[in-house]
This record gives C-alpha cells, structure tokens and sequence, in this order.
C-alpha cells in the first residue's frame, strides 16, 4: 500500500490550541456596522421575507410583476436571470443574519452586491423589483 505523498507525521491529528481553534471559527467582524442606506435596506429585505413577501425559494417573489409584463423577451430574460442570483444572496443574508446577529464583511459585500444588482437592471427596466 503506497503511502499518501502529503502525510506529514509530525502534524496529522495534532491537537489545536482551543484560543487557536476559538479565533479560527469566529466570524469577522465589520469594523462597523450598516451604512444608514444598508440598514434600512436589510430592514426592509428581512421585513418582506418574515411576512412572506419574499418566498425565498421563488424568485418571481422578487419582481414588481406590473413592470416586469411590461418587458421584451430580452428584459425578462435579463430579469429572470438576475432574480435568481439576487435570491440567492438574500437567502444567505437572512441566513448570517440569524446566526451572527451583527454585520460581517460577508454579509456588507452580499448587500453591496445586491445594491449593484439592483441599480443595473432598474437603469434599463425600470422599478422592476421590489426591495
């Protein structure tokens, strides 16, 4: 039997320090929390998915349905294509929500993403979501 090229005997299964393993599974923290825009963002976003609003597992729960019949092919394509993305974003917001309680880099870098994803597809298509 050949022996793995990167077993290391001197560190396979060596205990981690507990301050060591305490720091490794603590999330970062933001050095701050929401910008006032984000806050009431995330607010608005958390509020919309507890009433059910938002069905985190329908993207369509995302769209202004009124301007998305208003679309071409094209712009529902575009539509269809991002809500999936931006739902997926929501799901892990609400999710590090919950867990952390407190903004992290992630969660900043999520709404930011989602901000952009927002403000992209609304200069050509309107108020087409929701949130």
């Amino acid at each position: 039997m050949a022996t793995n090229p990167l077993f290391d005997p001197k560190t396979d299964n060596k205990d981690i320090h507990e301050d060591s393993q305490k720091l490794i599974n603590e999330p970062l923290k933001a050095d701050e929390e929401y910008s006032e825009r984000d806050k009431i963002f995330i607010d608005k976003v958390l509020k919309l998915v507890s009433e059910g609003t938002i069905n985190l597992h329908s993207p369509s729960s995302l769209l202004n349905q009124a301007v998305y019949d208003g679309l071409t092919d094209e712009g529902k394509g575009l539509a269809d294509q991002n809500t999936v993305n931006m739902l997926s974003k929501i799901r892990d917001i609400v999710r590090l929500t919950e867990v952390n309680g407190h903004p992290t880099f992630q969660m900043k870098n999520l709404v930011e993403s989602l901000h952009q994803n927002i403000e992209r597809l609304e200069e050509h298509s309107g108020d087409i979501f929701i949130i």
